[in-house]
This record gives structure tokens, C-alpha cells and sequence, in this order.
């Protein structure tokens, strides 16, 4: 296997390096890969000065990128990733999470099966869950999971680790730790920022699943994840609303109109879990955002930019797709053993009428 210029990308926000940059940078000084051909790049998102001296002093080897606005994940990355191609560490972008510590052979085991076929555009490796429980690493994300009707979680969160050495195709790829090829990269229109938080990891996998290309857990690639779950309503307003346009951008018209009717219960069947957490005003907030004039010109514009890139029908885009939210921080009495099996038993019977 030929060497490849790789560039790490890592995301700063404010402080957030003080907890987590130490032990991330240090693992990543410590990777099985030669170090002339990796450059970690750290993004300073709503940069200042005094945030690029602590980042310089901390990671004196790391290229850091200031960057004026809180672009979030997507635009973050797409930063870090065009000051990389400048320097020319552009044969793959590795994308990751600061919140981590990385396995020495993670990178060089991502590249590895990303050589493999040509037809795999984005590898993700193994993330257990930092620090360990009763001495053992729990599972954090072996590929992510994603329901038909657009919800988001970790495959395998909590779970003991029985992941073989085998690659495997996953149905959608956790952002906190991926390896993509240039050409994948930006063929696919690169990450979107009006995503900000939470399903954009999901909206750059879907377009390069578009494009016809694999989405793999490379087994022996593994990061150590300092994972938090919060709910503020912050996260409830961009969850929902990523969710809203994911589905609006992807799906053909007439898988809108097949899943319409389980998203409507879905929406009813929410509101006094809503009302009961205090989210009903948010939710409000985002159902008012598809109603403004700028948001839905945006929208048409996105949907048609990501319908060019189709090379597969939606039977094949959704395939390994649930009905089922299996995440342990969201599971609760009402999910299990109601909403769950109407789900699922709605997607096994809409599968079978999904022909294009």
C-alpha cells in the first residue's frame, strides 16, 4: 500500500480544547503512520486570539486554522480540509472528534480498507466508549443507524463489544470518526453548514451513498470516545430540523408520500412527550422555519444539487434502514413497546412497496 498525504481535521470551539485537546493530540503524535505523510489540521471555529495561542501552545505541530464564525461541524471541516488541499494533504481527509483518543494503528488500519475496494467512499472506525466500564471498552458507535423516517442514533451504543475483524457495510457513517478520499470528498459538494449540529454527518454520507459508493466500518481502526448525550433545546431545534430537510433533500417525492403517513403519527404521537419536556415551542419554531419563503428556496435548491449526484434508486439508498430506535438514551416505556413495533411493522410492510 502506496503512502498517502492525510490530513487529520479536529474542531475547536471556545474552550472545548482545554478538556480534550491534550490527550487527542498526544495520541495522534503517537500514530503507526509516518509522520511526514499526516498533518493534523485544528480548526479555531469563532477564533480570537487568545484561543489560537492556547491552541498553538497546546499542539505546537498542528496546523491551526482560524476560522471568524461558529461554522459548526460542516463548515468547520470544509475549512480545515481547504487550507489542507492548499498545503497539499489532500489524498484523504480524516474527520474527527476532539473528545477521543486514538488506537495507533487507527489511521493506517482506515487506509487500509479504504484501498481496498474503489468502490468504498467513506470508512468510519470502530469508537468505544471512554473511560471503560468494570474494565471494558463498551461499544460507542459501529456504524450508525438511521430510521425511515429520519431519526439518527449510534449502532450498538452501550453495548459489549462484539465486533469481529471483518469489514462490514453500515447504513450511515458517525462523524466523530471517518476517513473519506478527496475525489469522494468534494464530487459530493463537500459537508453542508446550514446543517450546523446533528444529521450533517448523515447528510454526507447519504451523498456519497448516492453517488454509489460503499460505507464500511473498518473493525481494527479504533478511537477511544469521550461520548456525551445532553438534550438542551438547542440540540432538540437542530435535531428536528435536520431531520425535516434531510428528508426533504433525499427522498424522492414518492417516498415522501409512502412514509407520509407514519410521520404524521410520528409528529402527533410526540406532542405530549413534547409538552411534558418543555419542547413544544421549540418544535414550533421548526415547523415555522419550513414555512418562510428564503428556508424553502434554499431547500428546492439543496434537494436539486443532491439529486444530481443519484446513481441508485431509494429502495437501494434505504436498504438496512429500521423502523426501530434502539439508543439508550432515548429509550423509555412508550418507544419499546408502542411506538417501536407500529414502526417497524410499518417500514417491513412500506419496504416492500418502495420499487424505485
Amino acid at each position: 500500500m502506496s503512502q498517502k498525504k492525510i490530513a487529520i481535521i479536529l474542531i475547536n470551539y471556545k474552550t472545548y480544547a482545554q478538556r480534550f485537546l491534550t490527550e487527542s493530540y498526544e495520541s495522534l503524535l503517537k500514530l503507526n503512520y509516518p509522520k511526514e505523510n499526516y498533518r493534523i489540521y485544528i480548526v479555531d471555529n469563532e477564533t480570537s486570539e487568545e484561543t489560537q495561542k492556547m491552541l498553538k501552545d497546546m499542539a505546537p505541530e498542528a496546523v491551526i486554522v482560524p476560522n471568524k464564525e461558529n461554522s459548526g461541524w460542516g463548515g468547520g471541516n470544509n475549512a480545515g480540509i481547504k487550507q489542507a488541499i492548499a498545503d497539499g494533504y489532500d489524498d484523504y481527509f480524516a474527520i474527527v472528534n476532539m473528545d477521543t483518543i486514538f488506537d495507533q494503528r487507527f489511521l493506517e488500519e482506515s487506509l487500509r480498507v479504504a484501498e481496498s475496494d474503489p468502490k468504498i467512499g467513506i470508512v468510519q472506525s470502530k469508537l468505544l466508549l471512554h473511560p471503560p466500564k468494570n474494565g471494558e471498552y463498551l461499544l460507542n458507535s459501529k456504524g450508525n443507524q438511521i430510521t425511515f423516517i429520519g431519526f439518527g442514533y449510534c449502532g450498538g451504543d452501550g453495548e459489549k463489544d462484539d465486533v469481529k475483524d471483518k469489514v462490514f457495510d453500515i447504513v450511515t457513517a458517525a462523524g466523530a470518526g471517518i476517513l473519506v478520499k478527496k475525489e469522494v470528498f468534494t464530487q459530493a459538494g463537500w459537508c453542508d453548514p446550514d446543517y450546523f449540529m446533528y444529521h450533517d454527518d448523515i447528510e454526507l454520507s447519504f451523498k456519497v451513498k448516492l453517488m454509489g459508493y460503499r460505507l464500511v466500518l473498518a473493525p481494527r481502526s479504533v478511537i477511544y470516545h469521550k461520548h456525551e448525550f445532553g438534550r438542551s433545546i438547542r440540540q432538540i431545534y437542530y435535531m428536528e430540523r435536520n431531520r425535516f430537510r434531510f428528508l426533504l433533500e433525499f427522498y424522492k417525492v414518492k417516498t415522501l408520500i409512502l412514509i407520509f403517513p407514519a410521520f404524521l403519527i410520528m409528529e402527533i404521537g410526540m406532542l405530549p412527550y413534547e409538552i411534558i419536556n418543555r419542547w413544544l415551542i421549540i418544535k414550533l419554531k421548526v415547523y415555522i422555519y419550513f414555512f418562510r419563503y428564503k428556508n424553502i428556496k434554499q431547500i428546492i435548491k439543496k434537494r436539486k444539487q443532491v439529486q444530481k449526484l443519484r446513481t441508485i434508486p431509494d429502495r437501494e439508498l434505504l436498504r438496512n434502514a429500521v423502523g426501530v430506535v434502539q439508543y439508550q438514551h432515548v429509550d423509555n416505556v412508550l418507544l419499546r413497546y408502542i411506538a417501536n413495533p407500529v414502526f417497524k411493522a410499518y417500514w417491513t410492510a412500506a419496504y416492500k412497496l418502495l420499487r424505485w
